[in-house]
């Protein structure tokens, strides 16, 4: 995924996708989670018991200062991607949350949502 340079207009970018995201969600819109995606919630859950709507309560606090990567178009470019990295959970934990907004509709699809990985090497 690109990274967007940090000046005004790409903020401003970010937050179009952060408000849409939270309108979406205000007028119901369900968050599906891939299979991917939704594996990574089940470890999330069995190590620090974060739930879907610790997930969905994650997105609806983002700000642009949580960005990380994207707007990117998906495989198949029917969703606008992007990844943020935030606190999930009461015990806060750092998860990195990569989610679509469909183009000609209006599904929330996370593709994925996880702790940071660290290698041995790096720590």
């Amino acid at each position: 995924m690109k990274i967007l340079p940090y000046t005004e207009s790409n903020v401003k970018i970010i937050q179009e996708f952060i408000n849409e995201t939270k309108e979406r969600i205000s007028n119901g819109v369900t968050i599906t989670f891939t299979v991917k995606a939704q594996s990574e919630l089940s470890e999330l859950n069995l190590d620090y018991d974060i739930t879907t709507d610790d997930i969905e309560e994650a997105i609806i606090n983002l700000t642009t200062d949580d960005y990380y990567r994207g707007i990117d178009p998906s495989g198949q470019s029917d969703f606008d991607v992007c990844a943020f990295y935030t606190q999930v959970g009461v015990d806060n934990i750092g998860v990195y949350l990569k989610y679509g907004l469909e183009n000609n509709g209006l599904q929330i699809l996370i593709f994925s949502n996880h702790a940071p990985i660290y290698n041995e090497s790096t720590i």
